[in-house]
């Protein structure tokens, strides 16, 4: 019993350190409008199969599988490797908590003149075309109701500025009942 309580006390602080922490980061990347990046060349194929490993409990859990669509063995781009990582993290985070059990996320990278394209695809419960737009806002959350509490409004919101800030773009597009699926772009590596 005692163990359980701590468990939930280490849950709460943690979901309440991301949350203050993602307040501190927005406000400074609005102040700022931008942000420094620590940019590098990096294999986002690998990067996004390190990412989805962190999952294996929710996904076991859930009966959810990933399906991925990977362009070449390995895919360079040009960012900041532990930005885009917290992009990925967010955007299949996202994916787990709103799928259905027994279902599939698919994730996959293309190229598109200088950019490299990542989209992650679950097939959950979607979002109505009315709140599309308002998903970016901060604080924003489609379905409080639907939450396991662990959600703050603040995740997309700073996906979106990373992505800003790394020249690229980010669009959601969803079918209510069918799922979502989240695209986005950054530069590709110069030498490939």
């Amino acid at each position: 019993l005692q163990n359980k309580y701590l468990n939930i006390i280490l849950f709460e602080t943690e979901r309440l350190t991301k949350l203050t922490q993602g307040i501190l980061d927005l406000n400074r990347f609005g102040q700022h409008r931008g942000m420094m990046l620590d940019l590098t060349d990096f294999d986002i194929n690998r990067m996004i199969k390190t990412t989805i490993l962190t999952f294996e409990g929710t996904c076991s859990a859930k009966g959810l599988s990933f399906d991925l669509v990977l362009t070449g063995q390995k895919l360079y781009v040009h960012g900041d490797m532990s930005k885009i990582q917290q992009v990925l993290y967010n955007l299949i985070d996202n994916a787990t908590k709103f799928s259905h059990n027994d279902a599939s996320i698919k994730i996959e990278t293309s190229i598109k003149n200088e950019k490299v394209l990542i989209s992650v695809k679950d097939s959950g419960i979607g979002i109505p075309a009315e709140s599309i737009k308002k998903i970016w806002d901060r604080f924003y959350q489609v379905n409080p109701s639907r939450s396991d509490g662990s959600s703050s409004g603040l995740g997309l919101s700073m996906v979106k500025w990373i992505i800003s800030a790394h020249n690229g773009d980010i669009t959601a597009d969803s079918v209510p009942g069918t799922g979502s699926r989240f695209t986005f772009s950054i530069p590709k590596d110069a030498n490939v």
